[in-house]
Order: structure tokens, then C-alpha cells, then sequence
């Protein structure tokens, strides 16, 4: 089954059409730290060809002007302004679709090595389930999908913990998380990680107990069955709980390092993507 959504193709396409000559405004003034370095003082890894992801400075043009393609220097130290994707698959992922949050992060992940970015890959639920290094970045789909294949939504969820180990485990500058954040420990405000981009996969309880009095389900974290009454206070209490996580990522949205989405099960995700990849690279 190929997980990675069809509108992904188009869209690095049409992002890598941009020019190198004149890159978009967002780039030429981007805090990003990959349009700041000269380079010089780095250690030459390759030379490769252009990609929309490279900054104009660095392309080759005494090789350019022989073959008629860009082609640009790339140095070790670039793999510091990879990303690492963190992708939840705990159980209470299973309410917003288990299907819907592979497809996501499969989606991500190549779409990050198809414009060219190092990534280091993790799926996560208490612990960490899987883990792919992707130095290079490349647009062959098959190692993403290797590594989502099999992969089961079940057990409990780290959000906290994994970002502090993937901190501790990884050089990279650039944090994606794929989750519905259901971690109390979780802040978003306090990330190790210079630059972060949360996508928040939710789906509102309140939709799944319209018209009840009282709920009675299986908590998928710890498998015990919960009975509750579904009345004013409760929903109220809910209500709380979901204004007070919004509002710690709306206000680590308003700092240049944070980034952050919302989607439901049944929204379009292409704008998400585009937007992700905009903001990516401003």
C-alpha cells in the first residue's frame, strides 16, 4: 500500500520550479541558518545538483557553465539544518484514524528528502518504535514506505520524552512533530529545538458524543474501560482542556521558531503540506 498521499508529487515539483536566480523574498531573508553561512569555513563533503532547498550562494558556477545545470557545494556541517520527524503512533492515535496518521507522516517524510533536507525518522508511542536516518534526503519513496510498513497504533504516549531524546540523539536544528499531543508533560513552549513545527491530528470528542448523557469508552493507553457523565460540567472541563492546549501552542506560535497546524480527519491535507513546505524554508 503506498501511504504517501498523491498530491505530494505536484507540489515538490511545483516548489523546486522556483528560481535560483531570483529566490523567493522569504528565503533571501530568512533567519534560517542555511541562507545565513557563507560556508567557507566548513569541510567540503560533495557537489550535487541544485535544489530548492540550497541557498543561490553556493552553487558552482565554473561547473554550472560547463554542463548547463546548477550544481552546488554541500559541506558536512549542512546536516545540521536537517530535520528530525517525530511521528506518534500511541493508541489514542487510533481515534483520529490509524491509516489517516501513517499517511500523514509517510507524507512528510518524503516530501523532506524529495526537496532535498537530511532527516532523521522516528515513530514513537512510550518509547521509540522505529528509528531512519536519511542523511542525504532523495525522493525514492521505498525507504519511507519500509519503514511505515507494519507499523501497529498502540500503547501509551511520550510526547516530552521523545523530543528531549531526540535532541539529545540527533544534530539536527529542525523539530517536526506528527501527534495529537495528548501528553500532559508536553509544552511546546519549552522545546529544546530551535526551530519547530507541530501538526496536531485531532478529532473532537465532542463529535463522537453528540446526544449522549453518558460516555462509557476504552481508554486505548491503558485499556481500562472509563463510564463518565457526558453532561454540562464535563463538557465544560473539556472544553478547558482543549482551550488551555491550544493556547500554549498559539503562544509558542507567536515566537519566529514555532510553527503550528491543526487538522481534522476529514479537511483537505494538500494546504496543510504546501503550507508546511513554505514554512519550512522562510
Amino acid at each position: 500500500m503506498n501511504l504517501i498521499d498523491e498530491a505530494c508529487g505536484p507540489m515538490v515539483r511545483a516548489f523546486q520550479r522556483r528560481s535560483p536566480r531570483r529566490p523567493p523574498l522569504a528565503a533571501e531573508a530568512a533567519r534560517d541558518p542555511m541562507f545565513k553561512r557563507s560556508g567557507s569555513s566548513f569541510d567540503l563533503k560533495n557537489i550535487r545538483e541544485y535544489g530548492p532547498s540550497d541557498d543561490p550562494r553556493r552553487i558552482d558556477w565554473k561547473l554550472t557553465g560547463r554542463s548547463d545545470r546548477l550544481y552546488v557545494k554541500e559541506f558536512y556541517e549542512e546536516e545540521r539544518d536537517g530535520v528530525c520527524l517525530l511521528v506518534d503512533i500511541s493508541a489514542s492515535m487510533g481515534i483520529f484514524g490509524a491509516e489517516l496518521t501513517l499517511r500523514i507522516g509517510a507524507s512528510i517524510a518524503w516530501m523532506l528528502g524529495a526537496v532535498g533536507l537530511p532527516c532523521s525518522l522516528w515513530a514513537f508511542s512510550r518509547r521509540v518504535e522505529r528509528r531512519l536516518e536519511r542523511p542525504r534526503g532523495g525522493n525514492s519513496p521505498a525507504p519511507i514506505l519500509s519503514f511505515f510498513s507494519g507499523l501497529e497504533i498502540g500503547g501509551g504516549s511520550m510526547v516530552a520524552g521523545t523530543i528531549a531524546g531526540a535532541r539529545n540523539g540527533s544534530r539536527h536544528r529542525r523539530l517536526v512533530v506528527i501527534s495529537d499531543f495528548l501528553d500532559p508533560r508536553f509544552d511546546p513552549r519549552h522545546s529544546p529545538f530551535p526551530r519547530n513545527f507541530y501538526i496536531r491530528l485531532h478529532r473532537d470528542f465532542e463529535t463522537l458524543a453528540a446526544g449522549s448523557n453518558e460516555v462509557e469508552v476504552i481508554d486505548p493507553e491503558s485499556g481500562a474501560k472509563l463510564r463518565s457523565p457526558w453532561d454540562r460540567p464535563a463538557r465544560e472541563e473539556y472544553r478547558r482542556r482543549e482551550a488551555s492546549l491550544e493556547a500554549s501552542f498559539l503562544a509558542g506560535r507567536g515566537r519566529a521558531t514555532t510553527w503550528y497546524r491543526k487538522l481534522q480527519p476529514d479537511e483537505d491535507r494538500g494546504p496543510l503540506y504546501w503550507a508546511f513546505l513554505e514554512a519550512l524554508h522562510a
